[in-house]
């Protein structure tokens, strides 16, 4: 049969204790002598285990309290499968290098340790490991009895020691090269009255998170699953120090482990060629998985193995008459007595039909509570989802994550958006404007982009104003990598905007501004060159390197301009006007160019529409207006010849008397012919 050793505190060792009749394995406890909490107390722990160290009959009492010495000294210790170390406390307290239990030294000096202020003096001296300032704290505080010297011997030789980084990462080293296989568990970070989280617990799980993570170990939080519970439901009310948990969430805590290290180890093994692990291990989990009505996914276990080549019939056979048996009984002798009972109850039969592989019924069942699948807990909602998901009812499985989604469960938001794209589900489809937003932010910006898409939705859908600029920075790193550089300035400049400003100036996204400025000039086509500068000048308006290429584009243009129309090329100054065009500021130039040529050319109505175009930007250019004069006296255009006549006329001065002569010629031969 499969074994897990426990090295840590009641966290780790009830779940296992209580899940070996339920997941079908044994706890190997030789030589183990009782919980532990610090790294250097799990280091101990394991070479006491092992037989390569030894500790002290006088320390002993403060290390273990369940077993004697010499008996359990005695006992050899066999190699387990899985060894689960919980790494929980960052306080390393000893004597004479040997770590103990703080909770055993309490209750072994109750009177010394009662006085608060007392504690507090004598652990400060502890921590500096001043042996002559210790011993004379001691003689002060605790030397009128006998009883208090023979204390305060014990009590002078402790030393407190925080765990480093440097050490904390030796001793996951120590504990990899001495063990086969380990999983390494943290504390629960769960939060106080005052909704906050203990400061030092918390630093120190992220401490060993990234140092385990690091070291390419297996690492379990269990602040995860705690929130998919809820605290309330997880920690017991009465637990000292957020410390204890509650017979539901252990039960909960080993479904996890088995579903995410034990099974997956064993299966592995199987698969890898070890068919021995078939008899010794298999067998064991999945009759006892049968026998506890956890059917799904047995026969999905099974399944799974039977596809990749190994022979598991019998096995497979016994589960399926196990789950046929099951679902009969459920549906004939369970379902139709299920309406009359408490919603708890049903709440209860939503959880075994969804084990029994019977997902309709689980959400028919759910959904004719009071609030429908919203009124399951979390964690059922979860557990439902997790076994739709493992034996492929997919349907099942979006609806339970849809639900717990709504609430804002992070994992559902996941697995939900995992879903969403490996179906190419619309899940959007069915959340409200505020429900897709808080689903959205919880999600990758890869898989919100590809959700968005699903959705038929605008990629600035991506972001929000809770949006920081990192996830932005990510998401339109992906969206130009896929769309181009024009979409993601476009949720570029929506997160701006969210912002309220006209500026970018986070140094990440400032550096991608500025590598798309430089894939913009490098197009080989000057109109790629100023689409790519405008899509930049959306994202970021006061962008400098974009505004100082944008008008060095704009320069080249004004001055081909010039050259064309002096050269009288009709055909340039056409194609130059695509580029112009792209321009996000106007070059009326052109358009006075294009107008003089085609003016000579006798096309005095397109003269005309390119003048007007010019004048609309060159109002007081006098010789615009000449011109459209001209142009509109040669087509006969009696109305705008005396319209543009009069505006030569109001821009005339004394350096220009021949032109306001050559207008009032044609005021009053147009208006004496009317």
């Amino acid at each position: 049969m499969f074994t897990i050793t426990p090295i840590g505190s009641c966290r780790i060792t009830t779940p296992l204790r209580r899940g070996q009749s339920v997941h079908g394995f044994n706890l190997n406890m030789d030589r183990c002598y009782g919980y532990c909490h610090s790294p250097a107390e799990a280091v101990q722990m394991v070479r006491f285990m092992q037989g390569s160290a030894d500790i002290p009959h006088d320390v002993w009492p403060l290390v273990s309290r369940k077993h004697k010495l010499a008996t359990i000294a005695a006992n050899d210790h066999a190699a387990s499968d899985l060894y689960v170390v919980e790494l929980a406390s960052a306080k390393q307290v000893t004597i004479d290098g040997v770590s103990i239990q703080l909770n055993y030294l309490n209750a072994t000096f109750p009177d010394f340790f009662a006085d608060t202020e007392r504690a507090q003096s004598f652990w400060a001296l502890a921590e500096t490991g001043d042996l002559a300032d210790m011993a004379a704290f001691l003689e002060q505080e605790w030397s009128a009895t006998p009883q208090q010297q023979s204390e305060a011997l014990t009590l002078a030789k402790l030393q407190l020691r925080f765990v480093t980084r440097e050490g904390l990462r030796q001793d996951i080293k120590t504990l990899t090269e001495m063990l086969p296989d380990v999983l390494f568990v943290s504390h629960v970070d769960a939060c106080k009255n005052d909704g906050q989280p203990i400061r030092s617990r918390s630093n120190f799980i992220q401490l060993v998170a990234e140092e385990v993570q690091n070291a390419g170990c297996k690492f379990y939080n269990p602040t995860d699953l705690m929130a998919e519970f809820g605290q309330a439901a997880a920690i017991e009310d009465e637990s000292a120090g957020l410390a204890h948990f509650t017979d539901t969430f252990a039960h909960g805590l080993m479904d996890d482990w088995m579903r995410r290290v034990i099974a997956p180890k064993t299966d592995h093994a199987i698969k890898a060629g070890a068919l021995e692990v078939i008899d010794r291990h298999l067998h064991p989990q999945i009759l006892t998985a049968c026998e506890n009505g956890q059917l799904a996914s047995a026969t999905t276990r099974l399944h799974e193995l039977s596809k990749d080549g190994v022979n598991v019939d019998t096995l497979l056979d016994t589960a399926i008459e196990a789950r046929a048996r099951a679902q009969t009984d459920f549906i004939n002798a369970t379902l139709p007595n299920a309406y009359k009972m408490s919603a708890d109850e049903r709440v209860q039969l939503v959880l075994e039909a969804s084990e029994l592989g019977l997902f309709d019924e689980a959400i028919k069942l759910a959904e004719a509570l009071e609030n429908g699948l919203s009124a399951l807990p979390l964690h059922v909602l979860m557990r439902v989802g997790d076994l739709a998901n493992q034996t492929g009812n997919i349907n099942a499985a979006i609806q339970s994550y849809l639900a717990a989604a709504k609430h804002g469960q992070s994992r559902a938001c996941d697995e939900l958006a995992d879903l969403s794209i490996s179906q190419e589900i619309d899940v959007l489809a069915d959340m409200t404007t505020d429900q897709r937003a808080d689903f959205l932010s919880q999600t990758s910006p890869a898989a919100r982009l590809q959700i968005l898409q699903l959705n038929g939705a605008s990629f600035t859908e991506a972001v929000s104003l809770s949006t920081s600029s990192k996830d932005a920075e990510e998401t339109i790193a992906h969206l130009a990598g896929t769309h181009g550089i024009g979409y993601a300035a476009e949720v570029l400049a929506c997160w701006r905007e969210h912002q309220g400003t006209d500026r970018v100036t986070d140094a990440a996204l400032v550096s991608t501004l500025n590598d798309w400025v430089s894939t913009a000039l490098n197009f080989e086509e000057r109109i790629d060159q100023i689409h790519g500068l405008n899509a930049v000048l959306y994202a970021a308006p006061r962008h400098q390197p974009a505004r100082v290429a944008m008008q060095s584009l704009r320069k080249e243009l004004a001055l081909l301009i010039r050259a064309a129309g002096k050269e009288g090329d009709i055909d340039a100054l056409d194609a130059l006007s695509i580029d112009a065009a792209a321009l996000t500021t106007e070059l009326p130039e052109l358009d006075l160019w294009r107008a003089r040529l085609r003016f000579g050319l006798g096309e005095y109505k397109t003269a005309i529409q390119l003048g007007k175009a010019a004048a609309a930007f060159l109002p007081e250019k006098i010789n615009v207006w000449v011109l459209l004069m001209r142009a509109a006296t040669k087509a006969q255009y009696s109305v705008e010849a005396v319209e543009f006549a009069r505006k030569v006329i109001d821009l005339t001065c004394s350096e220009t008397e021949a032109l306001k002569s050559e207008a009032e010629a044609v005021l009053h031969s147009n208006l004496a012919g009317a």
